[in-house]
C-alpha cells in the first residue's frame, strides 16, 4: 500500500477489483460468521454482476492505485417492504416511504479499524438523505459479532432474523 487513498464512485472499469476486493473480504466474513463459502452469494458473483450493480446503483470505492480496498453500494427503492420476512417486518418498514439498500460493504483487512468502513458507512448515509430516503436497511449475519456490533453503534437496529439462506441472517434499519 502507498497510502494514497482515492475515495470515488465506482466505474465500470473498477469491477473486477472491486469483484477481487469482495471475495476477499467475504472470507473472513464467512469465518467470522460461522458460514460456509458455498452459502454466500457474493462469492460467486461475477464481474457482470458487480458491472451490473456499478450502473443501477450508487457504488462508492476506496482504492489504492489499482487495488480496490474498500467498498459500498447503496439501492434505492420506494417500497422497502420487499424487504419483509413477516408481517412483524411489513408492519416496521410500512412507517417508510423510500429506503436505502446498503450491500457489498468490505474493506481490506489490513485497513480495518482504521476509519475506512466508517468513511464509507457516512458516505452511504449522506447518499440516502440526499435522496430522501427515511431509513437505511441491510442484512448482515446474526452471528458475526463484529459486523453486527459495527452496525449497531452505526444506529442500526436488528428488525428480524431468518433462515432462509442456510444460515442467521438478520435485517438491519436505520432511521434518518
Amino acid at each position: 500500500m502507498n497510502g494514497d487513498l482515492v475515495t470515488r464512485t465506482a466505474q465500470i472499469r473498477d469491477a473486477a477489483a472491486i469483484s477481487q476486493l469482495l471475495r476477499t473480504a467475504m472470507l473472513t466474513y464467512c469465518t467470522e460468521s460461522k458460514i460456509p463459502v458455498t452459502m454466500l452469494e457474493a462469492m460467486t458473483e461475477s464481474i457482470e454482476s458487480v458491472e451490473d450493480r456499478i450502473r443501477n446503483r450508487h457504488c462508492i470505492a476506496v482504492f489504492d492505485g489499482d487495488d480496490a480496498v474498500g467498498t459500498i453500494t447503496a439501492g434505492i427503492t420506494m417500497v422497502p417492504v420487499r424487504y419483509s420476512f413477516s408481517e412483524k417486518t411489513e408492519k416496521y418498514l410500512s412507517q417508510f416511504k423510500k429506503a436505502s439498500y446498503v450491500s457489498r460493504f468490505a474493506v481490506i483487512q489490513g485497513l480495518r479499524r482504521e476509519g475506512l468502513g466508517l468513511s464509507l458507512m457516512a458516505a452511504c448515509e449522506e447518499y440516502s438523505k440526499e435522496n430522501g430516503c427515511d431509513v437505511m436497511l441491510l442484512h448482515c449475519s446474526t452471528t458475526n459479532k463484529k459486523m453486527t456490533a459495527f452496525y449497531k453503534a452505526r444506529g442500526f437496529e436488528l428488525i428480524e432474523s431468518e433462515n432462509s439462506r442456510g444460515y442467521p441472517r438478520g435485517l438491519f434499519a436505520k432511521r434518518i
